[in-house]
C-alpha cells in the first residue's frame, strides 16, 4: 500500500489535516536530533499535515518563533534510545513511534507503553507507516464493534513479520 492510498482510506474516518508550513524543516530538525537522515516515510507523514486521526493526536514538529520547536526536543527525542520517533499519542501517555533504525528500508510503526523504561517497542502497530494509518483509523471501531481477533491482518498482512516486536496478540 502506498502512502497516497493510505491517505485516501483516511477519508472515511474523522481526520484533521493542517498543512505544515515547513515539513522539510521539521524533517531536517528530527534528522539533527537523530544525528542522521530519517527515513523518507517520515517526510511523507509531515507533508501530509495530519493533526489527528479519530482521537489519536499526531506529533509533528512545528517552529514557534517565541518558544522554539513544538513539541519540545526532549519529547521528540524521547524514543531515540529505542531508534524510534513519536508519531501519535494514544491519549493515555503512550505513543506510536516510527522505527528509525539505520538501514531499514520500509520502517515499521511500534507501540511504546509509557510505563516501559527504558523505552522499547511493546508491539508492532504497522509493518509500514502507510499500513499503520488505516489500522489506527479503524482501531476504536474494531473494539466497539468487536471485530474478530487479528482483524488487522486484513489491512496489514505483514504485521506479524515486524522485526523488533510481535503483533499485539502475541505481545503477552
Amino acid at each position: 500500500m502506498s502512502f497516497e492510498e493510505a491517505l485516501e482510506q483516511l477519508k472515511a474516518v474523522d481526520v484533521e489535516f493542517k498543512p505544515h508550513a515547513d515539513p522539510v524543516g521539521a524533517f531536517a530538525h528530527v534528522g539533527e536530533l537523530l544525528g542522521r537522515t530519517p527515513p523518507p516515510a517520515l517526510l511523507e507523514f509531515y507533508r501530509a499535515g495530519i493533526v489527528r486521526i479519530e482521537d489519536f493526536r499526531a506529533f509533528v514538529p512545528r517552529w514557534n518563533a517565541y518558544r522554539g520547536w513544538r513539541p519540545e526536543d526532549d519529547f521528540m527525542a524521547s524514543l531515540l534510545c529505542a531508534d524510534a520517533v513519536p508519531l501519535f499519542s494514544d491519549g493515555c501517555g503512550s505513543v506510536y513511534g516510527l522505527d528509525v533504525t539505520p538501514g531499514v528500508e520500509e520502517p515499521a510503526v511500534y507501540f511504546f507503553d509509557h510505563e516501559t523504561r527504558p523505552p522499547a517497542p511493546d508491539w508492532a502497530a504497522g509493518s509500514s507507516l502507510a499500513r499503520f494509518l488505516p489500522l489506527l483509523a479503524q482501531a476504536d471501531r474494531a473494539l466497539d464493534e468487536r471485530w474478530p481477533a487479528r482483524w488487522e491482518l486484513a489491512i496489514d498482512p505483514d504485521l506479524e513479520r515486524c522485526p523488533r516486536a510481535p503483533a499485539i496478540w502475541d505481545a503477552g
